[in-house]
């Protein structure tokens, strides 16, 4: 078969983009052509994926448009001469009704019912910077009691983020802005899905919130891990938090918690995806915390092989690959008590699950996994392993055949 997988934008580094490049590696290997269309790639995301997948970039001709254009970009896309069709991000949904048969992958939602983070000190209004009109427009969200929010605020609040980075720097830029902005330039995911035959989900919760959103029933089809890629070696002196540099994450929670522990170390492995952020984070990073950015998934190996363990708070997780990556290494998991930790940890076994997580439960966390490893390094290594191979690349890969046909 001739499949197209349609995601939405390779500029960010995380989960999705791993996942999809799985996907289309391990469909070539059973023998389909692939091809995968998105909106930008990052040269960070490079060092994540395949470097022999065919991907074609439809952002237009090295203009900075901004990404609250992507469902523009991608309505206008007519492909042909495909047997199947698989989507990936909500903005790729613009285009279903013209790509079929066809299936959505999907990883969240667009506007999840709870927004509010633990973030909120790190914002420093300033009545000069649109990024802020989005904290106020955030705070204001979440005080609104109904589920469902109007489609012209959720564009807003999920546009000016990213077009505050260029806006500023060309008038061009902001006019373009201007006159993208008519009826018709408005998304709503929930009549694009409508032209969705099959949803796959990433978790039961998502499942259930794609219940609530579309619905809809959906079929759960765990992301992959190649665990055969990654390996335990023992023991050095450091934890390892993996994940973008987004308030959703809760890196502050981490950082809090590490100054409290001097003797202990953490390695922050991820891309910087909001600088305002990074900066505060940076004010009150303990000397015991480095950020590394991104690194190439053979570096990522070895860090996971030597590492005490992994650090997770990301709040209310869809369902969260590192994780999974860490017991793969043998390595348990101190992560919140919610979202899909709940479907990937297990409590006691393979790490610890911290209810209503704080910067001292996740330090009193760190200090008694860690005198427990001190005693016992085995002690975590052969269920962390056994776990993570039930979300093995192979699983996913025929789970996913079984879809398409």
């Amino acid at each position: 078969m001739k499949i197209a997988i349609i995601h939405d934008n390779f500029a960010i580094s995380g989960g999705g983009e791993k996942m999809m490049s799985i996907l289309s590696t391990q469909l070539e290997k059973s023998g389909h052509y692939v091809e995968i269309f998105t909106y930008d790639i990052a040269e960070d995301t490079k060092k994540l994926i395949n470097k022999n997948l065919k991907i074609k970039c439809l952002k237009e001709d090295n203009e900075k448009i901004g990404s609250f254009l992507k469902e523009k970009i991608f309505r206008k896309l007519r492909l042909k001469n495909f047997d199947f069709y698989i989507f990936s991000g909500h903005s790729s949904l613009s285009c279903a009704r013209w790509h079929s048969p066809n299936l959505f992958y999907c990883n969240n939602l667009p506007w999840p019912a709870k927004q509010e983070t633990n973030s909120s000190e790190f914002i420093k209004l300033n009545d000069s910077s649109l990024e802020n009109f989005l904290v106020v427009a955030q705070k204001i969200k979440n005080k609104i009691t109904k589920k469902e929010i109007p489609p012209l605020l959720a564009f807003y609040i999920n546009s000016f983020r990213e077009f505050f980075a260029f806006s500023q720097k060309s008038k061009k830029n902001f006019i373009k802005f201007l006159k993208s902005l008519k009826k018709e330039s408005f998304f709503d995911d929930r009549q694009c899905i409508e032209n969705i035959q099959k949803i796959l989900v990433n978790s039961k919760n998502i499942k259930n919130k794609v219940r609530v959103r579309y619905g809809r029933d959906s079929i759960v089809v765990f992301p992959p891990v190649e665990t055969e890629n990654y390996y335990y070696n023992g023991h050095k002196n450091y934890w390892i938090s993996l994940n973008r540099i987004t308030p959703k994450k809760r890196i502050e929670i981490q950082l809090k918690a590490f100054s409290k522990m001097p003797d202990e170390n953490l390695l922050i492995i991820g891309k910087k995806e909001l600088d305002y952020y990074y900066q505060n984070l940076l004010k009150i990073k303990p000397s015991n915390v480095t950020f590394l950015g991104t690194v190439n998934e053979l570096n990522l190996f070895q860090k996971l092989s030597y590492c005490k363990g992994l650090i997770f708070t990301a709040e209310d997780e869809d369902f969260g690959l590192a994780p999974v990556e860490a017991m793969a290494s043998g390595k348990p998991v101190i992560a919140p008590n919610e979202g899909g930790c709940k479907e990937t940890i297990i409590n006691g076994k393979t790490g610890v699950l911290i209810d209503d997580i704080n910067e001292d439960k996740l330090a009193e966390a760190i200090k008694k996994l860690g005198k427990e490893i001190e005693k016992n390094p085995l002690k975590y290594k052969k269920s962390c392993q056994t776990q993570a191979k039930n979300f093995d690349t192979k699983i996913f890969i025929e789970k996913i055949k079984q879809q398409i046909g």
